[in-house]
């Protein structure tokens, strides 16, 4: 690893950090937020959600707290692009530039980032339409939810092959 690949590394792994912590542990955090006394789900870290659970949701924060659900989505673009850096980053130590996996799962992470970017847009349409209600958008959102964590699974999927496979010597 290159002191500029080591230096990029960190930066994300801080960045991501930082974006984790301002999005789910400060005040302003939806997570922080009590529903029927227990803590808020943001719709999103579910991996299907249907229009209805996802009004459900906005209405259960009430006008008061919904800008905490927008302050959420906006600070997730950031965590998206660190978190890119951070698999794009294990990706190049595990498995090294050039070769069919390091672009299989280099791909697949690009793909849960651009997903995961697009349900943000998606979810920020939806949080500013509200109480107007978008049925088929919201629909489309959910699926979009559902893409991203299933490329999340492929990615940590083929790192636990790389792995196995390399902590066993098979080759092929």
């Amino acid at each position: 690893m290159t002191l500029l690949q080591a230096s990029v590394t960190l930066a994300v792994i801080c960045g991501l950090g930082l974006f984790y912590y301002l999005m789910d542990m400060t005040r302003q955090s939806p997570r922080r937020v009590q529903i029927q006394g227990k803590a808020f789900t943001m719709p999103d870290m579910r991996f299907h959600y249907t229009p209805a659970a996802l009004y459900a949701a906005l209405d259960a924060m009430g006008a008061e707290n919904r800008p905490r659900m927008k302050r959420y989505w906006l600070l997730d673009f950031g965590f998206i692009l660190c978190l890119l850096g951070v698999m794009l980053s294990i990706d190049l130590n595990v498995d090294g530039p050039a070769t069919t996996l390091y672009l299989v799962m280099g791909g697949i992470a690009i793909a849960r980032a651009v997903l995961d970017a697009l349900e943000n847009i998606l979810l920020l349409r939806l949080y500013r339409a509200y109480p107007v209600k978008r049925n088929r958008l919201a629909a489309f959102a959910g699926y979009v939810t559902s893409l991203k964590f299933l490329c999340l699974y492929a990615w940590v999927a083929l790192l636990f092959i790389k792995l196995f496979t390399r902590a066993f010597g098979i080759t092929g």
